[in-house]
């Protein structure tokens, strides 16, 4: 049984966290961004009525691209009841990035950014993650480099054979037409289905890998 201590403690946390998520951070159809209680830290949480979304799932995904400085490391999750609103809690990158120039409030603006950000998601599919809702709202830039940051895994998987070498092929297209190549990036992705589709999945890859090393060869856009 727990002590009364504890649940005075428990309802102190919740309803400063209840203050903090009526000022959010930001919003999503699977939660709302709003600061820990823990200084430099903010929480991700789930809100009745959004997609049904893993969070456990999220956290660790994120986990992994936080490993590789593509997103902020995970400070540990909650989970409740039914799974309403779990919670992610994370590294607060504020103060470092931020937010990306768009189009029209949904496509990154920068040719060289959506490069970068390409040769990410392909580093990614090695890793054997597909990330997609790549788009301006879940990413922020490094003020200094311009490097992206992935805030939002809610769309993310785990992949593998021919899933992986699709989202390895499907990365390395984008970033060639970001680079301003989108005919070298079609030729590319048309060779690597075809040979998917005809079986051939080792050399599949091989032509995937051969692809991206191309990609991340290319610091600027024509």
């Amino acid at each position: 049984m727990r002590k009364a201590g504890e649940l005075i403690k428990e309802y102190l946390r919740e309803s400063q966290l209840a203050n903090n998520r009526s000022q959010p951070i930001g919003s999503g159809a699977y939660g709302v961004v709003f600061k820990s209680d823990i200084p430099g830290n903010v929480i991700k949480q789930g809100v009745p009525g959004g997609f049904d979304n893993d969070f456990v799932q999220e956290a660790n995904l994120q986990s992994v691209a936080a490993d590789m400085g593509f997103a902020p490391r995970v400070a540990g999750i909650e989970r409740f009841t039914g799974g309403i609103g779990d919670r992610i809690e994370m590294e607060d990158i504020r103060s470092n990035f931020e937010p990306v120039q768009s189009i029209k409030g949904l496509y990154p603006a920068d040719p060289l950014f959506n490069v970068r950000a390409a040769q990410q998601l392909g580093q990614l599919a090695l890793k054997g993650v597909r990330l997609d809702d790549r788009k301006a709202d879940n990413m922020m830039q490094n003020k200094m480099t311009g490097r992206p940051m992935q805030l939002d895994f809610g769309i993310a998987d785990r992949v593998t054979a021919k899933d992986q070498v699709m989202a390895l092929a499907d990365a390395t297209e984008d970033g060639f037409r970001a680079a301003g190549i989108g005919d070298i990036g079609d030729i590319f992705r048309d060779t690597v289905y075809d040979l998917i589709n005809g079986g051939q999945l080792d050399e599949a890859m091989d032509v995937a890998k051969q692809g991206f090393s191309r990609l991340q060869k290319i610091k600027k856009t024509t």
